[in-house]
């Protein structure tokens, strides 16, 4: 397995976030597409040659971008109306800027406005992730969904999506802490439709992303068993948010609490 983290829960919110990778013995980090608001900066090609010297610098991988604008702008969007032309644009674009980093997964949040629930939903959904697996697959680019959706309305959207580079993206602790859900029922009956990465980190219902690895309620432990029995051997990128107060009642030094979480993952995946 390679063991990974998001740009944005590095603390600083991603300052110096490929050298700090490097230093604490991580293989590499997912990066953010950004907000429409804020001009998605990964658009802008200084940025993105920046992190291309970065990676060689610091010797990192970049597994996938992120697009998590979905918090904001809802990826279900019907056609024609202006939240529908802005995440197009916004797809397309974080797939032009991965192919021009040779970063092969682009995936999308469906929480929050963006989650799926109505047969409406569904059919706007499906729309946008064929038209986006279309404009990536030219480009040999897979695209991902995570979201809180149960196992059911998962295979439901895969199989309306139909695409060969579709795939939905695991999280160790969402379903537990937003949906009050089985985690380990999605793991284990949804696999096969996985793409190689997954997010992990751990909390309790209605505080997610807060505690360090194995010390929630997520059964992270049993998480790591099951992949072991798949023969996992993708990626495993941190994304619990060590700037939360939460965090901070643990040690006042953030790279502390972050490297407690670092050593929680590789024992548990070396045990």
């Amino acid at each position: 397995m390679k063991l990974g983290i998001c740009n944005f829960c590095i603390p600083g919110t991603g300052v110096f976030a490929p050298q700090i990778v490097s230093e604490f013995g991580l293989d590499g980090m997912s990066i953010e597409y950004g907000s429409w608001e804020h001009g998605n900066p990964l658009s802008q090609r200084r940025l993105q040659d920046l992190y291309l010297e970065a990676q060689q610098k610091y010797a990192i991988e970049y597994p996938n971008i992120g697009v998590s604008d979905g918090d904001n702008i809802p990826f279900k969007a019907a056609p024609g109306t202006r939240e529908d032309e802005i995440f197009n644009m916004m797809g397309t674009g974080a797939v032009d800027a991965a192919a021009y980093m040779g970063i092969k997964l682009v995936f999308f949040s469906n929480f929050g406005p963006s989650h799926i629930k109505t047969d409406e939903d569904f059919e706007n959904a499906a729309r946008r992730y064929r038209y986006f697996c279309d404009y990536a697959g030219e480009k040999g680019i897979q695209i991902g969904c995570e979201n809180p959706n149960t196992v059911e309305e998962q295979k439901k959207l895969y199989e309306m999506v139909d695409r060969e580079n579709f795939y939905l993206f695991f999280d160790s602790a969402n379903h537990h802490c937003l949906a009050d859900y089985d985690v380990h029922k999605c793991l284990r009956e949804l696999y096969p439709y996985y793409v190689d990465q997954m997010h992990v980190k751990d909390g309790v219902p209605g505080k997610n992303a807060s505690m360090v690895l194995g010390t929630g309620s997520t059964g992270f432990r049993e998480t790591i068993d099951i992949l072991k029995e798949k023969n996992y051997d993708g990626w495993l990128i941190l994304e619990n948010l060590y700037e939360l107060e939460d965090m901070r009642r643990i040690d006042p030094d953030y790279f502390e609490i972050m490297k407690a979480d670092i050593a929680a993952l590789k024992a548990a995946v070396r045990r």
